[in-house]
Order: C-alpha cells, then sequence, then structure tokens
C-alpha cells in the first residue's frame, strides 16, 4: 500500500497544483479501508477546507495502517493459526463420548459444529472421571493458556467466539490478562467474566457470541488464558481466537521493548524501552508540534498536564527507528 500510494504521489501533487480538489475526494474515498480511521476523518476535513493536497499526501504517505494478527482457529494450520497454546488437561473424548474436551469438526450435541470451519474446541460434562483422575482435583477447571505476544506498547484488540447450551448456576467462564513482566496468574491485570450467574435454571448463547476486548496501549507484552468450568448434560464451543495490534507507524522496525503510560493520562506520562531513546516528539492530530525533546536514556517521564483533553500523536526515536502512537488526554 505504502509503495502504491508512494508511485501516483507526483501524479496527484500535480493535480494539487492545479486545485483539482475532487480527485483527492476521490482518493480518500478509494482507500477508506486501508487508512486509519483518525487519519480518515482528518484527510476528509482538510479536503472540505480545500487545505493543501500535497500536505494531504504526505500525511497518508506517513500515516498508514499497519496490522500485526495472532491467531488460533483450531485448524492445524499453521500459517494461520499462529497463536500457540496449550491445555492443563489434554483433549480427550471418554465416556463413549459423553465427556469431551477435544478439537471437532462435526457437531457436538446443540452445537452446530465451528464457527468458521474446519473445526472448534468442544466440550460436554467436564467434570467428569477422567478431568478428576488426571488433575487429582475434585472440581477441576479446564484453562487454555496462549503464548506471550509482544505488542511494543500498541493499542490490541482480543476476540473469540463461544457457544454454549444449558449452562447454569455453578457453570463459570472468564478470561484473564497478563501485561509485560506479570507472570502471576493469582494476580492478573486483567480478568472478565464470559459466563456467570447466580440464577437457577439452564442458559443458552445466542449461536456463535463474540466476545471482544480492547487492550490499552502502552502495554510491551500480554498473555491470556480462558478458564472453564462445566459440569452435567451441558455443552459449550469455543473458535476463532484472535489478538490484533494496529500501528500509526509507518516505520515497521519498532523499538524494542517500547512501551509508554498510563493512557489515557491525566498528565504524566512515562515511556521506556529496552534500548536508549533518542528523542520523543509530540504533535496535535492536525500536525501542530508542541513537544520535541532529546533523550538519551532507556526511560523518560513527560508532563502532560497542561495539555487541552483530546487525542495526540507522538513518536519515539531511537537510532533509525520511529515508533508513532496515539495519546489520550483525559
Amino acid at each position: 500500500m505504502k509503495i502504491l500510494i508512494q508511485s501516483i504521489a507526483p501524479k496527484l501533487i500535480f493535480m494539487a497544483n492545479h486545485r483539482v480538489s475532487i480527485v483527492m475526494s476521490l482518493f480518500c474515498f478509494k482507500f477508506k479501508s486501508l487508512i486509519n480511521p483518525l487519519v480518515f476523518s482528518y484527510l476528509k476535513l482538510i479536503v472540505m477546507n480545500k487545505t493543501s493536497i500535497t500536505l494531504v499526501l504526505l500525511f497518508v504517505n506517513w500515516f498508514y495502517l499497519s496490522a500485526q494478527v495472532e491467531s488460533q482457529g483450531f485448524d492445524q494450520d499453521n500459517d494461520v493459526d499462529n497463536w500457540s497454546f496449550s491445555t492443563n488437561i489434554p483433549f480427550y473424548s471418554a465416556n463413549n463420548n459423553t465427556d469431551v474436551w477435544n478439537i471437532l469438526s462435526s457437531p457436538l450435541g446443540r452445537i452446530p459444529g465451528p464457527f468458521s470451519e474446519p473445526s472448534y474446541i468442544a466440550g460436554r460434562d467436564l467434570d467428569n472421571d477422567f478431568s478428576e483422575q488426571y488433575t487429582t482435583l475434585d472440581s477441576p477447571e479446564h484453562i487454555l493458556t496462549f503464548d506471550a505476544v509482544t505488542i511494543n506498547g500498541l493499542e490490541a484488540e482480543l476476540k473469540f467466539r463461544i457457544f454454549y447450551f444449558g449452562l447454569d448456576n455453578g457453570d463459570y467462564v472468564y478470561f484473564e490478562l497478563l501485561y509485560d513482566d506479570n507472570s502471576n496468574w493469582l494476580l492478573p491485570d486483567h480478568r472478565e467474566d464470559v459466563f456467570l450467574t447466580t440464577q437457577n435454571g439452564n442458559f443458552f448463547s445466542n449461536d456463535w457470541e463474540e466476545i471482544s476486548y480492547t487492550i490499552p496501549s502502552g502495554k510491551n507484552s500480554i498473555r491470556m488464558r480462558l478458564v472453564v468450568y462445566q459440569n452435567g448434560n451441558e455443552y459449550i464451543g469455543f473458535d476463532d481466537f484472535s489478538l490484533t495490534t494496529s500501528t500509526l507507524s509507518s516505520n515497521n522496525n519498532l523499538i524494542e521493548g517500547f512501551s509508554f503510560g498510563p493512557n489515557p493520562t491525566r498528565g504524566s506520562l512515562k515511556l521506556k524501552a529496552n534500548v536508549n531513546l533518542d528523542r520523543i516528539v509530540i504533535s496535535s492530530v492536525l500536525g501542530k508540534e508542541l513537544i520535541n525533546v532529546k533523550v538519551n536514556t532507556k526511560e523518560k517521564s513527560l508532563d502532560l498536564s497542561s495539555f487541552s483533553s483530546g487525542i495526540y500523536i507522538a513518536k519515539a526515536i531511537s537510532g533509525e527507528k520511529a515508533q508513532t502512537f496515539k495519546i489520550i488526554k483525559k
């Protein structure tokens, strides 16, 4: 995409000199899906105000969407299922297939089959003799733990699908996240219930439901695990786990170990990396430079208390590497 923009930039700049504003409008809407939504909004604003198209092109050339995607659909395709995981209890189908914790491609009870072909994780009557004997626990949890992913301070979105039929009081599903150096699942940085009830009765999902959570920017790495407890003649399925990070930076060589926070912030902002940071630049979304400081250390604290509430674009520079990120000031 970047090469495409660069190849057509001279022609569009020529048109800009002749004030052909409609060309820029068509350009924006043609590539809307490939440009960060925040940037796209300001491109439209600039076009409507008849500001120089040359500046717009420079803006687009600097900011474009680049995404890192870790995914696991249990399809045994290493090119797609690149987010490795482990399970605390080995997959099994026991007791004439009435006790199940396994990767299946076919329906199981009321679960019609995978959300996306060809397979998914299916469970039924998970509190059973096999799981109890394996764990030596009376009421064992089934846990999927996903490998740590480096996200380099970028905002990320976690998603997965769940299908359940007949869950009741006592059953539960939740996921937990650990950030950066935290490796203690007893003290997770985030925990969220997917299913939990104190009411009696049977509960059902609305088909394959999507669960999503936005991981705030400023985290260097993330670990995730899914915890499931289910007992009895009930069905549960999981599919399509993904973790997607996006960046405003046009430099794919991200700074090693870079993180920042808190974000959003009320004033104080701390930046750190595994290597020396050379310079920090913070600008308004319209491009006005507000801070430009030399650093030459691995950590730097900034005071943004005088900034108005809103969104700002920051860039950290280390050697030949530069990382651009979004800051939200409360």
